[in-house]
């Protein structure tokens, strides 16, 4: 009996040893298991935070769908996984490119950014913005989440380094303009067009005849003030955010051009993680992204509402006239073919 109690009583002093020596980084956490299983088996997990960053303002909907993330992840690890947002690229800036950048190199451990940005890194993601890929956004759905463009995309990602948990959405780019309404190509003719910086974009715009020109889009709200651009491109959100409507007259609205965001976590980071957490931040990452695709477009509808409200002239081209901008941006597909490759640009057409 002696030799028991005394056992006894060691076992307990080790344990309360071990207990308050643990450092925080290795604690884990008892967590139901997402819904992929059984729903009855628990997983434990390490107490991590990861650090999230986006181009998107704090109240955009990219942030909003960040976040969302966010609750759904810590929920399911049941509080051991936390995130630290950071909203207009803060760390590296304001500078899009190196937000990208920061992800590859492991600084940054989830990102939200559009393909045109990740084109200045793969040029092959600026097969998203050939005019007149998409009819409608759900063309782009079809295409993107499900097609085998959307797959395609994915494996370029993970030949960057990183792994894509969903795909979101930036939108259809409309034209805004200060000098007249853009029903045909000919409306469109010497217009000093505010253009993404993307060669793609560029020659599009050219071939339509306006003049495009680039700049960082801080600038952007100034110079069509001013009047040193006649107009610009973007989704309606981006556009509303900065207050673009308070410059512009007219809107030209249809579904030339698209972009889409790649919701990002550094491959390094993800291929440490437990598989059970895997299927955690899939999860969570596909109805991150489905919650922003549909937060998008209600914004969108919602400002084109408001925007004609308060008397911007909007302007929807007949079928003839965007014949008309499809047949002269046709030489973009042949131009860009060797750099976006044909097997990619076969993936979105079926071609």
């Amino acid at each position: 009996m002696a030799l028991l109690l005394t056992a006894a009583v060691a076992a307990a002093l080790l344990a309360g040893c071990s207990s308050g020596e643990k450092e925080e980084k290795t604690e884990t956490t008892p967590a139901v298991s997402s819904g992929s299983g059984s729903g009855s088996a628990v997983a434990e997990f390490e107490t991590q935070t990861w650090k999230f960053a986006t181009s998107g303002t704090e109240n955009s909907n990219w942030m909003m769908a960040a976040k969302y993330f966010g609750d759904l992840v810590n929920k399911e690890t049941n509080g051991a996984v936390t995130i630290e947002y950071y909203p207009s690229d803060q760390l590296t800036d304001g500078n899009q490119s190196d937000g990208v950048q920061a992800l590859i190199e492991g600084d940054v451990d989830i990102s939200l950014h559009s393909n045109l940005i990740y084109a200045s890194f793969d040029p092959r993601f600026n097969v998203v913005s050939l005019p007149f890929l998409f009819d409608s956004t759900e063309d782009a759905d079809a295409k993107l989440q499900d097609g085998d463009g959307g797959k395609e995309l994915k494996n370029i990602l993970e030949e960057n380094g990183l792994h894509c948990m969903g795909i979101g959405e930036n939108g259809f780019r409309n034209v805004t303009n200060s000098q007249h309404e853009i029903a045909t190509l000919a409306d469109m003719k010497g217009l000093k067009m505010r253009v993404a910086a993307s060669a793609l974009m560029n020659r599009t715009y050219e071939l339509w005849g306006a003049v495009p020109e680039n700049a960082n889009w801080p600038e952007v709200y100034t110079s069509l003030k001013t009047g040193k651009f006649d107009g610009q491109e973007n989704p309606l959100p981006i556009a509303n955010a900065s207050s673009i409507q308070d410059t512009q007259k007219y809107l030209t609205y249809w579904n030339a051009t698209y972009d889409c965001l790649f919701f990002c976590m550094n491959k390094d980071l993800y291929d440490s993680l437990s598989s059970d957490l895997r299927s955690i931040v899939d999860e969570c990452g596909q109805k991150a992204m489905e919650y922003q695709r549909q937060t998008n477009r209600e914004e969108d509808a919602q400002i084109l509402a408001d925007w004609q409200s308060k008397g911007i002239v909007v302007t929807r081209p007949t079928a003839e006239a965007l014949q008309q901008f499809k047949d002269a941006a046709q030489p973009c597909w042949s131009e860009f073919e060797d750099e976006l490759t044909p097997k990619l640009v076969s993936a979105f057409t079926g071609k």
